[in-house]
């Protein structure tokens, strides 16, 4: 059992801290620098963690990480740190829960579900999400959206899961463009969704969640055209 805490707030200095069982709702974290400090068994619901907050050598197990207006980082100011932080079995789900975030050295188990990740690009300063020398390899992606060049920087993805197609010099995306142009029926919609030009000009390499393709395609008209278009530029990881 879990014990239920509202509209709480955790701020200054925080080290060598235990904290297990609990549902925190609303909990706020702000002005805090979190270290050596370990949250066992905890749900984050509609909580914010990240405002003007730190985090370093701390360690997340069993925790989930939901609601609508949860989010582990502070989008609006500085990027919320997590620095060899680990995260054991733990769940994230939330279009933006990891939006104004910063990972280094941090290792992940568990599963990325309904999340949306973009670099931190120009047109998004401070409110994207960046991985620098993670362990993602013992995560599940699940409907994960995946946009930007400098996401994952020396950093281990999953061996199963994702799908990653080569768009060097746009040649994925030119070719997605060029097919769907002689197309007139409206099952073309998907791939141009998928391969938009505005979300993935520039990028070397694609990112695809499995999850996502096999849900979205809802006529073997748009699978096989996704096929026909990646035929040749898939990578093995």
């Amino acid at each position: 059992m879990r014990i239920k805490k509202i509209n709480e707030v955790l701020t200054g200095r925080i080290v060598e801290q235990d904290y297990s069982d609990i549902l925190f709702e609303n909990l706020i974290i702000r002005n805090a620098a979190i270290k050596q400090t370990k949250f066992t068994n905890i749900h984050f619901k509609n909580c914010y963690l990240g405002f003007d907050s730190s985090f370093e050598n701390t360690t997340f197990e069993n925790c989930k990480f939901l609601g609508k207006y949860s989010s582990l980082g502070n989008p609006k100011n500085a990027l919320t740190n997590f620095d060899s932080c680990t995260f054991l079995n733990s769940q994230f789900i939330g279009l933006d829960l990891l939006n104004g975030t910063t990972f280094y050295n941090c290792t992940f188990s568990g599963k990325f579900k309904n999340l949306i990740l973009r670099d931190n690009n120009s047109n998004l300063i401070n409110s994207g999400t960046q991985f620098k020398m993670c362990d993602l390899k013992n995560l599940i992606f699940e409907n994960v959206s995946i946009y930007g060049k400098n996401l994952f920087l020396n950093t281990k993805l999953p061996d199963e899961g994702l799908l990653f197609y080569d768009n060097r010099n746009d040649a994925l995306i030119n070719k997605a463009k060029e097919i769907c142009s002689e197309i007139k029926d409206d099952y073309k919609v998907k791939i141009e969704v998928i391969f938009n030009a505005n979300l993935h000009s520039g990028h070397d390499i694609i990112i695809l969640d499995q999850f996502f393709l096999d849900t979205i395609f809802e006529t073997e008209n748009s699978k096989d055209l996704f096929e026909e278009i990646v035929k040749n530029y898939k990578i093995l990881n």
